[in-house]
């Protein structure tokens, strides 16, 4: 098996809180530079610097998953993986047709920027993307899924999580896999939470600066492709997460 080191939760200059140097080949470069092998570029509520993410990763020799984070109707955020960039950006269709129709306030939310392929600004998303979609929990995962993508619910310890929001996860959802925040460690999330020990732990850094790119995982698969991730995800056949003791 193969132990790959990932980073699947990363933010660019788009999403509404990222900081204004978190351009794709920035955050690949830093991503390099820190070992990560495969990374993933999750904005919030958008996919429309992920292309430009895919040609710098391919560039600079990083592994990549097409991917975007997104808010539910009940505030719950959920990173969405996909086997390729075409049914991510029909993903992102769906998201686009259920956002509130409100012009994203700079003053307040920071600028949404959507790069070129020479890693320059190239035109500002005037919609605001920080709002929740008119989509419930299950609805999202039951697109996604339809679509050939896994979602795997965002840091369980922290607010616009499902936990923060519904108060515990439903069974009937059969989850494996979520997230928990580079700010905690599984124990103290299973302390408060002793029912979350059947649970697959993901852990990313969620960056939305450069020097908080960090590999705090390691995919465990027989090679890297879209299939075996979701094994690692859904732990089959041997594939798993592992988290990095930090």
């Amino acid at each position: 098996m193969l132990k790959l080191k990932a980073d699947l939760h990363l933010h660019s200059v788009l999403s509404p809180c990222g900081d204004l140097l978190m351009t794709p080949e920035e955050i690949v470069k830093k991503a390099k530079k820190e070992g990560v092998e495969v990374a993933a570029l999750t904005d919030h509520n958008t996919a429309e610097n992920v292309e430009v993410f895919e040609f710098f990763c391919e560039k600079h020799n990083l592994k990549f998953i097409p991917a975007m984070e997104a808010e539910t109707k009940e505030e719950i955020h959920i990173l969405c993986y996909f086997p390729d960039l075409k049914s991510l950006l029909k993903w992102q269709e769906i998201v686009y047709g259920r956002l509130p129709q409100q012009k994203n306030d700079e003053d307040f939310f920071g600028p949404q920027i959507k790069c070129d392929f020479k890693d320059d600004y190239q035109a500002k998303v005037k919609h605001l993307l920080a709002g929740a979609v008119d989509l419930s929990l299950e609805q999202c995962l039951a697109q996604v899924r339809e679509l050939g993508g896994i979602a795997v619910p965002s840091h369980l310890d922290r607010k616009h999580s499902i936990i923060s929001q519904l108060g515990f996860i439903p069974p009937e959802l059969n989850l494996i896999t979520a997230e928990i925040s580079k700010n905690t460690k599984p124990e103290i999330v299973l302390e408060k939470f002793s029912y979350l020990n059947e649970l697959q732990f993901m852990q990313n850094s969620d960056s939305h600066y450069l020097k908080e790119i960090k590999a705090y995982q390691r995919l465990i698969v027989k090679e890297f492709s879209f299939i075996e991730f979701k094994k690692a995800v859904q732990k089959e056949e041997g594939r798993k997460i592992e988290l990095i003791k930090t």
